[in-house]
């Protein structure tokens, strides 16, 4: 019922524009108009749907000490969602999203107990590049707070590898 006076509606607002002098439906012009009318429209639909520039994350690299490491998140396409994490100090990379970059950076190398990243912890890593001048302390506690959380659940399962290839060294 609702559709139908929606309808009547618009189909009475369009005899109203209809007469109206200088009013030109779109199904009344020539063709070629209706293509440069569509090219426009669709480049018009094309502009808005850029990059949001307002949320650029504020930087791609982020180094903090956790635990006992100096460790550093970085984004290498700038998207605001993290790559990979390393080991500041040796440039070994232990943790990827998804997995390991295709050209790993000069001078790096990939740790022997290297893992993918689950979704939670890039999501909570990926925070860090939109800190800045701005971002209150509690903020940046809390995002610190989070991934320190995130990173000791994988300690168990990294010591073990850890302990696994010294073994293997061993015998």
């Amino acid at each position: 019922m609702k559709l139908n006076h929606r309808i009547n509606v618009l189909l009475l607002n369009l005899q109203s524009l209809k007469r109206a002098k200088n009013f030109v439906p779109m199904f009344i012009l020539p063709s070629s108009n209706r293509v440069i009318v569509l090219l426009i429209a669709c480049l018009l639909l094309a502009g808005c749907s850029g990059t949001n520039l307002a949320n650029r994350p504020a930087n791609n690299l982020y180094c903090d000490n956790f635990i006992l490491y100096e460790m550093c998140a970085h984004d290498s396409n700038r998207d605001g969602i993290v790559d990979y994490t390393y080991f500041q100090e040796s440039k070994e990379i232990f943790m990827y999203r998804d997995r390991l970059p295709r050209r790993i950076p000069a001078g790096f190398g990939v740790h022997r107990c290297a893992m993918p990243m689950e979704e939670d912890l890039i999501t909570t890593t990926s925070r860090v590049f939109y800190i800045d001048e701005s971002s209150s302390l509690l903020e940046k506690t809390d995002i610190r707070g989070a991934m320190m959380l995130k990173y000791m659940t994988k300690l168990p399962e990294v010591t073990a590898c850890n302990m696994r290839a010294k073994q293997a060294l061993d015998d």
